[in-house]
Formats: C-alpha cells, sequence, structure tokens
C-alpha cells in the first residue's frame, strides 16, 4: 500500500474466498469450497483540497491463493448515507461476482453473494441499494429486478446473513404512471424513503417501512415524472449519449434536486443550458406538486464570465458528469475534457464548478493523472462517506 493510503476501521469483517480442493475431493462433490476469510480490507486516501480526490480501494491481505486467483475487476457502485458498495470477483477463481459492502454506522465490512437465481435475469439496476433498520439491527439491501416472464419483483438480502444465502423476494405494487421500460441510473435513501431514479424517465420510490416490514410481501411504490420537456424517448439503437453523461438527481433536505445540461445530444456546447430544477418530496397521499425551476446558465454565457475565462478551461468540449455539492446548497459540479476530435483519450480532465442559484462561475481545477481514468471520468462521483469514517 502506497503510504497516503489508509486502512479504514473495521469492528467486523466476513468475507469469504473460493480454494480448489486439489487432492481431497470426495466423488460427486464440486472441487471448490468456500472459506471464511478476515484479510479483506477498505482503503481510503483522504484529499484535503482540490485537486486531488478522495479515493477508495480494496486489498485482499494474504490470500492463501493468490497466485492461481484471476486479477480482480470491480468498481465503486455507491458511497452515500453512512455506506459504501463496492463491485468486485474477489471471492471466486471461477468470476463469480459480489458485492462488498461498508456500514460506517456499525464499522463492519461485509461480502455479499451479488448473483440472483437464475430466473432473474432482467434488474432495474445493478447497485444495491442499503436500507438502514430503524432498530439499528443492521441494513437490508434493495434490488428491483424482473424475471424471465417480465414479473416485476423486489430482492432484498437483509445483514448479516451468510455469503451464500438466496435473496428474499417481495412483489411491487407500482403505479400506473410508471412507464414500462425504467431503468434506474441513480439510487440514494433520504427521509425514510427510497428512490430509485431514471435519469430519462423519472423517480421511483417507496417507504422504507414497506421494505422492511415482515408482516406483508408487497411493496408499494409511486412515481414522480421528470419536469416537463425532459423526458428522452429510448433510442432501439443505443447512439445517444446515457443521461448519466449529462444528469443527476439527489435529494437535499426535504427536496429532490434534478441537475441537467439541456440541449447535450442535440446542439453546439455554447448552445446548451445547465438547469437544476427542485421540488418539494410528496407524501403519499398528495400528488399535485410540480417541480420548479431552480436556476439555469447558457454555456456561452458562462464562458464569458471572468472566473471561467481566467481558469483558461477547454470550449472546445461540452461539459459532462453534473455532481451535486453535498455541503454547498446550490452547487454542482461540471467535467471537462480536453480531447480533440480523433484522439482516443484526453490529456486533461478539469472539474468546475457553478452556483446553480446565481448563475456565477465558482471555481475549477485539472485533475492529476494519477487521479481518475481519463478515458472514462464516470469513475468520479460525489459522496459524503468521509464525514462517516474512521481511519
Amino acid at each position: 500500500t502506497e503510504p497516503d493510503w489508509a486502512v479504514i476501521e473495521c469492528s467486523e469483517t466476513r468475507a469469504y474466498v473460493t480454494l480448489y480442493n486439489w487432492h481431497d475431493r470426495p466423488d460427486g462433490t464440486s472441487p471448490f469450497r468456500l472459506s471464511p476469510f478476515d484479510g479483506l480490507e477498505l482503503l481510503v486516501r483522504v484529499a484535503d483540497d482540490p485537486p486531488y480526490p478522495t479515493a477508495l480501494s480494496i486489498r485482499l491481505h494474504g490470500d492463501p491463493d493468490k497466485d492461481v486467483r484471476r486479477g480482480t475487476i470491480g468498481g465503486v457502485l455507491l458511497a452515500d448515507g453512512g455506506f459504501v458498495v463496492l463491485s468486485s470477483c474477489l471471492p471466486d477463481t471461477r468470476g463469480s461476482s459480489s458485492y462488498i459492502v461498508f456500514d460506517a454506522a456499525n464499522a463492519s465490512l461485509a461480502m455479499i453473494r451479488a448473483n440472483l437465481s437464475l430466473t432473474f435475469l432482467l434488474p432495474v439496476t445493478y447497485t444495491p441499494l442499503p436500507i438502514r433498520r430503524a432498530d439499528g439491527g443492521g441494513y437490508v439491501l434493495a434490488l428491483l429486478a424482473s424475471d424471465a416472464n417480465r414479473k416485476d419483483v423486489v430482492c432484498l438480502m437483509p445483514s448479516p446473513l451468510p455469503f451464500d444465502q438466496p435473496w428474499q423476494l417481495k412483489s411491487p405494487l407500482f403505479p400506473p404512471e410508471k412507464p414500462a421500460w425504467f431503468n434506474a441510473d441513480e439510487e440514494f435513501s433520504s427521509q425514510g424513503r427510497a428512490f430509485w431514479v431514471s435519469l430519462d424517465k423519472g423517480v421511483l420510490f417507496c417507504d422504507h417501512q414497506d421494505l422492511l416490514s415482515s408482516s406483508s410481501d408487497n411493496v408499494r411504490f409511486s412515481y414522480i415524472a421528470l419536469p416537463l420537456g425532459c423526458e428522452v424517448a429510448f433510442d432501439p439503437t443505443f447512439r445517444t449519449a446515457n443521461p448519466s453523461k449529462y444528469r443527476t438527481m439527489r435529494c437535499v433536505g426535504d427536496s429532490l434536486r434534478f441537475v441537467s445540461i439541456e440541449g447535450y445530444t442535440t446542439v453546439h456546447s455554447r448552445d446548451m443550458v445547465l438547469c437544476m430544477w427542485t421540488l418539494l418530496i410528496p407524501s403519499s397521499s398528495s400528488s399535485g406538486d410540480q417541480w420548479r425551476k431552480a436556476g439555469e446558465i447558457c454555456v456561452g454565457r458562462l464562458r464569458e464570465q471572468e472566473g471561467f475565462k481566467n481558469a483558461r478551461l477547454p470550449t472546445h468540449r461540452p461539459p459532462t458528469k453534473p455532481m451535486l455539492s453535498s455541503h454547498e446548497d446550490g452547487v454542482v459540479y461540471f467535467m471537462l475534457s480536453d480531447r480533440h476530435k480523433g484522439e482516443d483519450a484526453a490529456k486533461y480532465i478539469y472539474v468546475f464548478s457553478v452556483n446553480m442559484f446565481t448563475g456565477r462561475f465558482v471555481s475549477s481545477w485539472r485533475l492529476p493523472s494519477s487521479c481518475a481514468p481519463h478515458s472514462d471520468p464516470q469513475f468520479l462521483m460525489g459522496s459524503d462517506i468521509l464525514e462517516h469514517i474512521k481511519i
């Protein structure tokens, strides 16, 4: 480990590796066995100030099969609300995937099998949403999926459970206004509710109580469409940009904030408009609340501001990847690339921020090449996890 990486304190670790029984294998049984393992560590590299972002990493310390185990593939799926969820194929030489979940409240690190039953092939999202129990007794991972017959299901995994425990299932009760095709780009939990966001359609949400209740096999959902004119039609050719490249949503207090770079797929970058809407999260009994535009600024006008000019940011590429600040209300971060047409990757990636309430440029910096893969800036995300961890 490099000197600037620190191990996050964990009072409990539940991890497993799959070992191969080279010599002792009874006839008719699998040559693989699941073995508990306490050498899994979660590390953090803290950055006090830009341009260095905070980074998370995992380490398998003392792996008994390290010489034959395949290389790890994974990433941070979620880092918010006191939880970190990572994807990884760490436990299995055969490539089976798992979720690694860090719960800051209980300082616990757990490995959970990601593979759902083969009958559930169409997940609405591959990122499980951790829902904390009100009594402090751990959490539940929640996934939305459809089976091969297009029947919708809610998949739940309470903690703590053994690694190979099957997921529990409930039936969702969706409102009629929910689109037939709904794929979640983001998910989060706030104010006792769980949210799944489709950045080209709208938001599905339900009460934690319905998810956690053991007295009912149903979960009742509500639906909020995106602001008028923001819905994006499905592209069967998959040639249009993924909405996560130019949109985001999260809870701020008791409101939803939605940010979009309007015109991202249709107009020149100077004519794009950075927009932010806000909506008070409705109660289960209300239905008349509407999105309100909280701020907007044309990219061309933003480039004319003195702060933007002094930062010498590239103007031949559009801004992308908006991220709402977790500690500055109304401030949104955007990314800029200096990649030119015909180049495989950018030489530099920049981050700049805008106060969407005032439409004013705030700050900018250039990401060091060692901090993020420049060919895919999607690995950068906004997070409040540093408020919760101990190192």
